[in-house]
């Protein structure tokens, strides 16, 4: 074997990386949840606080982003209790693992058009007379928005991308035939 070449040892195991990939998503959801409520909160706040329009606007938009990234963030720590309760053969749990990596992509995709969107909102509003304060409070928030989730995705893609060699590896040396399952290492 290579000196520099990935290695497994017994305690790898596709069980341990399912299990692995479930924390990580739960975190994520705490995460995800908790930033949701503060929005949520300093959005409210910030709503009934606010002289001008542009920041009753900008809170506004926080208080219903909050309100969507904590529904999201419910039904994601939802989804993991069902994961840990279920007993996933290797395949399955070598496809979540790549259905949640192949979420985050597009997730990132989208938080670079909130990013990009908002922050085109904004420049509308410092050009619109009528509008104005409206697309520049929305568009504020919804970049602020696309901000935080471009780093949150990204975060939650590179720490399941962490143990992606492993997986690679395991799941190749896992063998199926007429006879069964079987494991096949190479020293």
């Amino acid at each position: 074997m290579h000196s520099n070449a990935q290695q497994i040892s017994f305690k790898d195991t596709t069980a341990a990386y399912n299990k692995q990939r479930i924390d990580v998503n739960k975190t994520g959801m705490k995460v995800l949840g908790a930033w949701g409520v503060a929005n949520m909160v300093d959005g409210g706040v910030g709503y009934f606080t606010a002289k001008q329009d542009q920041w009753k606007d900008f809170h506004a938009m926080n208080a219903a982003w909050g309100l969507v990234n904590t529904g999201i963030a419910a039904i994601g720590l939802h989804g993991v209790r069902k994961e840990m309760a279920a007993n996933l053969n290797s395949e399955q749990a070598y496809k979540r693992y790549l259905d949640n990596k192949k979420l985050y992509l597009l997730n990132i995709g989208f938080d670079v058009l909130y990013v990009g969107g908002g922050a085109g909102l904004a420049v509308l509003g410092a050009k619109d007379k009528i509008n104005g304060p409206l697309y520049k409070g929305f568009g504020s928030s919804i970049a602020m928005q696309g901000i935080f989730l471009l780093l949150f995705d990204n975060v939650m893609f590179a720490a399941q991308e962490r143990n992606n060699s492993k997986w690679f590896l395991i799941m190749n040396e896992i063998r199926v035939s007429n006879h069964g399952v079987g494991f096949s290492h190479s020293f």
